[in-house]
């Protein structure tokens, strides 16, 4: 179930739309040809989508504005091709370096502290941000090929420092929380 979610939230993570002129979205193909000429990039981006390479250069410099609705599907499939993989990979790197994830989760937590004594488990939902770390663990585990229980303790590590100890500021004394009965979770990329 994590593993699934975590696998929805990196899929779900490019919201940024393509552009939506022509002209952009053969501009943003050119700049994805890298290392050739300007020529040669509007001669590979021609080949790509069934026009001379004049015809690309016109497109480019907004002359033709418009284009027939074959090859205009053609162009937005090329460009959806190349832009979201783009996006998903800088999400995902400021998620597992700056931002952190976002997760939502419905399960019993149970808690132990130093002296040994032990909270009964309880039904909790939570919505909180897990810092960077707990996102590049949660990740790094998933394709390390960890169990359900790891990634739900790799959860339930990062909401205890997100939530439960309020990033140190309470419950200093709390060691550990665990995640069990895990009925709902869902993360997110912002």
């Amino acid at each position: 179930m994590i593993e699934d979610r975590l696998e929805e939230a990196a899929e779900t993570a490019y919201s940024q739309p393509i552009p939506k002129s022509l002209g952009a979205r053969i501009r943003f193909l050119l700049k994805q040809e890298k290392g050739v000429s300007r020529a040669e990039a509007a001669r590979a981006v021609a080949e790509k989508i069934g026009k001379s390479q004049r015809t690309v250069e016109r497109y480019r410099d907004d002359k033709i504005k418009t284009a027939k609705p074959d090859t205009a599907a053609l162009i937005e499939a090329e460009v959806k091709q190349l832009w979201q993989p783009i996006v998903k990979a800088k999400k995902f790197q400021a998620a597992v370096t700056t931002t952190g994830i976002n997760v939502d989760v419905r399960g019993t937590f149970g808690f132990t502290s130093p002296r040994g004594t032990t909270n009964d488990p309880r039904k909790r939902r939570l919505s909180k941000r897990l810092d960077p770390d707990t996102a590049a663990a949660l990740y790094a585990a998933k394709e390390a090929g960890a169990s359900e229980e790891e990634l739900a303790q790799i959860v339930a590590d990062g909401l205890r420092d997100a939530y439960f100890t309020d990033g140190g500021t309470r419950a200093q004394s709390l060691q550990q929380v665990e995640l069990t009965d895990l009925l709902h979770i869902k993360f997110s990329i912002t």
